[in-house]
């Protein structure tokens, strides 16, 4: 039996992203900026020097990731280290000592 942490989502960027885009937009995409929920509205942009995600919306012509709005918005930490994260602080049935925490995620 694998662990739970072995899961493609907790070691890939694009898999992080793609799972917590699944759990925020259950219904596709929408943007935060005007509302937008057509998804024949919205572009997937693509390129080299495009972060991971990045979509634009038609309608007010803003790009988003589904990070804004949420707590991972600011953070410089990728998507797959702050659901690593999350996954051991919500798993874990003591407190966690930060050494060992921050070894769990190295």
């Amino acid at each position: 039996m694998s662990s739970v942490l072995s899961d493609l989502h907790f070691h890939d960027e694009r898999a992080a992203y793609a799972y917590v885009e699944e759990r925020v937009w259950p219904n596709g995409p929408t943007c935060p900026h005007c509302g937008n929920a057509d998804a024949k509205r919205m572009k997937l942009m693509a390129g080299e020097s495009t972060r991971i995600a990045v979509r634009q919306c038609n309608e007010c012509r803003k790009p988003f990731t589904v990070k804004v709005g949420t707590i991972f918005e600011a953070s410089h930490v990728p998507m797959r280290v702050w659901l690593q994260a999350i996954h051991l602080i919500c798993s874990s049935k003591k407190a966690l000592a930060l050494t060992s925490f921050t070894a769990s995620l190295a």
